[in-house]
């Protein structure tokens, strides 16, 4: 399995800001990862993993928000679209389902950003490990990723 190193070294290796915020515990969902953080839900966020025709898709989503598959099927652009288990996550990304990270992930992921994160100072996402945040600039992981900006949260 991957880890919060395979993170860090991903983005010093592209010369990416970044801070990895070690948490204490797991916290296992985004919503309380905002809550015991004393963060604005609007600056959490989460990595929904998706199977495309052409391959995988990384979306990043408000920690609260569920996924508009059309929204991102136009985003993408992908006619399918599936939204994958904790074991398949696991199985193609290398990273435990519940810290999956939206930077480090196989070669070919297709990273989709909400435009409501993209619109926010920082970021806090899964940092590759239950225990550890990955404290981002929307920007920076745009230019990390080459992830596309859209609006696919509803």
């Amino acid at each position: 399995m991957r880890t919060s190193v395979d993170v860090h070294n991903h983005l010093l290796e592209r010369d990416i800001p970044h801070e990895l915020v070690p948490v204490r515990g797991r916290l296992r969902t985004p919503e309380r990862t905002a809550a015991v953080l004393g963060l604005p839900p609007n600056q959490v966020g989460r990595v929904v993993v998706l199977e495309a025709a052409k391959g995988l898709v990384a979306a990043v989503l408000p920690a609260s928000a569920k996924t508009d598959l059309r929204r991102l099927a136009v985003a993408t652009p992908s006619p399918t679209l599936t939204e994958l288990g904790p074991d398949r996550v696991a199985e193609l990304t290398d990273f435990l389902a519940e810290a999956v990270p939206p930077v480090g992930l196989p070669e070919g992921t297709k990273v989709i950003l909400d435009r409501t994160l993209a619109e926010q100072e920082v970021l806090y996402l899964a940092g590759g490990e239950p225990s550890t945040m990955l404290k981002i600039r929307p920007d920076d992981l745009v230019r990390a990723t080459g992830a596309k900006v859209a609006r696919v949260a509803r």
